[in-house]
């Protein structure tokens, strides 16, 4: 007589798969290639750049010219390279728990008890990978602000920016978290021959992943930043900045330009040439002063008022503006126009101001767009504009700031060292804590990125009344440094002394802003040019040190 056996339950019959079982290995199939396809292309990316270069024409358009790089594009660029830095150190991790989800889904198929184990598993890692890649993600996002935390427009959106990131954490794991509370239904133990035990009330699996999900989300969105929250104080006074005399056509203009933290940039778009000035914070704040260019030449500010008149159809991709009317003004004694308005963009108030007016047929536009404590500096920078002839100004323009004669005396500090500049023979002392390379006809100093060079130009003569200051001197010294007459221009000639020789600095700048300042040097000694220039590095990095060792210069016999 046989032992009589219970009835096997018809779904876990070898003979058929269930469409629970099938529904499950498709899903942990497509989770793990989606995720296996983007580690991929991330990969691919990185690797194509490092073969070929970047493809992104922001970065090209940087690398071309970099002088003419905003702080605010690098400030874009830096953030992109962040994250596609993070993006990179995340590929192969994400890669690796791909594949271990498509070993798990096959042998679920194969009925392999270890798959839901294996799944499980998968499933955390996935979880905690997406969580540490939206707490970087926020924390690169924010980096701009970093430091503004108190303030409550900042504070406003780091809330903004955690909650939109933990939501989507929360909404691009719920996929995850079905698959992985799927893995503990009766019919799939069934399937898999794993003894099934009686519970009441909702899984413990979909319970725990839930948790982690809420609580990785609310890391992100509650997450601070690391930096602890400047101490507040009194506003620092900065004193006013000297005049500066711009000329984007032959009318001058000459005003003092916002002193404090105002980051200075050219301004050329829109049929406008002239210098903005712009301080980052939150919100931003922006001065522009410029010429825009009309044809044919006005006599009045009425006549433009039409053509230049704010509207609101001027800004249509702000979310709301307030444009008053144009009220009569005077800026440096000229008829002018007023022009106030009120910006609501990003759930941020705006406040801009504009004035209008014309010189001797040139049209000039002042504009500020920012909070309301900014008007200040920019009323003050508008109370100081002056506008003179074209050959007054070129005939007492003063040297920029920083442009002084290199002062006597012996620097002190650094190395004593006879050196060999091409035919010339010549004793510098080298500033301390640079380093010195010695190239035979170009001697470079050097530390960390910042250089500067020392070089024989070739045979030259004076101008024909033996002085240094000649055109055509001054012409072949500026070719050897490379300079674009079209990108940048002569800023001021300064007569010295080098070694006992007649010596010239010569500062140069961007046109527009008065940005991007380089001071080079060049004297004659023995029927050669000598000169002194940066060759990378900031200006300021470079100048005290390349003035020193030019001090320091003495020639041999």
């Amino acid at each position: 007589m046989s032992e009589a056996r219970p009835p096997a339950s018809r779904l876990a019959r070898a003979d058929s798969r269930p469409i629970l079982v099938t529904a499950l290995v498709v899903g942990w199939m497509l989770l793990s290639g989606s995720g296996a396809l983007r580690a991929i292309v991330v990969l691919g990316n990185a690797a194509a750049t490092s073969a070929l270069g970047t493809t992104d024409p922001m970065a090209k358009a940087a690398a071309a010219a970099p002088d003419l790089v905003s702080d605010e594009t690098r400030q874009v660029l830096a953030q992109r390279a962040q994250r596609a830095s993070l993006e990179r150190a995340l590929a192969i991790p994400l890669l690796l728990v791909a594949t271990l989800g498509v070993v798990g889904a096959v042998a679920l198929l194969r009925r392999r008890t270890w798959s839901r184990a294996l799944l499980a598993t998968v499933g955390v890692l996935a979880l905690g990978i997406s969580a540490f890649y939206a707490y970087r993600s926020v924390g690169i996002a924010a980096s701009p602000v970093a430091g503004l935390e108190a303030e409550p427009d900042v504070q406003n959106a780091l809330a903004l920016l955690r909650a939109a990131a933990g939501i989507s954490l929360a909404l691009q794991s719920i996929p995850l978290v079905v698959a992985m509370s799927l893995l503990r239904h009766p019919i799939v133990r069934d399937y898999l021959g794993v003894a099934t035990r009686l519970r009441s009330g909702p899984d413990p699996l979909l319970i725990v992943a839930a948790c982690a999900v809420l609580v990785a989300a609310g890391a992100v969105l509650f997450s601070k930043s690391r930096a602890p929250a400047p101490a507040k104080s009194a506003p620092v006074f900065h004193p006013p900045e000297p005049a500066e005399t711009f000329r984007w056509s032959d009318q001058p203009i000459t005003f003092s330009p916002p002193p404090g933290p105002w980051t200075r940039e050219r301004h050329a778009e829109g049929g406008r040439k002239g210098v903005s000035f712009t301080r980052y914070a939150t919100p931003p704040s922006r001065i522009i002063v410029a010429e825009a260019f009309v044809a044919p030449p006005p006599r009045t500010v009425e006549e433009v008022l039409p053509q230049f008149r704010l509207t609101p159809e001027k800004f249509p991709s702000v979310q709301s503006i307030t444009v008053g009317e144009p009220a009569p003004a005077a800026v440096a004694g000229h008829a002018a126009f007023q022009t106030d308005y009120t910006m609501r963009e990003r759930s941020m108030q705006h406040r801009g101001r504009e004035f209008l007016t014309v010189v001797s047929g040139h049209v000039f536009v002042f504009t500020l767009l920012g909070p309301e404590s900014d008007l200040r500096p920019f009323e003050n920078l508008v109370a100081s504009v002056r506008f003179t002839g074209a050959e007054e100004a070129a005939g007492g323009a003063a040297s920029p700031a920083g442009a002084a004669a290199t002062s006597p005396g012996e620097p002190s500090g650094g190395e004593v060292t006879a050196v060999r500049v091409g035919e010339q023979r010549v004793t510098v002392r080298i500033p301390a804590g640079w380093e010195h390379v010695d190239y035979g006809r170009r001697q470079e100093f050097r530390r960390g990125e910042a250089r500067f060079a020392l070089f024989d130009a070739g045979p030259a003569q004076p101008g024909p009344a033996g002085e240094v200051d000649d055109p055509d001197l001054m012409a072949r010294a500026l070719r050897t440094i490379d300079h674009d007459p079209h990108r940048r221009e002569v800023a001021s000639k300064t007569p010295i002394q080098i070694g006992g020789r007649d010596a010239l600095a010569v500062d140069t700048w961007e046109p527009l802003s008065h940005a991007y300042r380089e001071r080079f040097y060049f004297a004659l000694h023995a029927g050669s040019l000598l000169v002194a220039a940066p060759v990378m590095g900031r200006y300021e990095d470079t100048k005290a040190p390349l003035e020193a060792l030019v001090r320091s210069i003495r020639f041999g016999n």
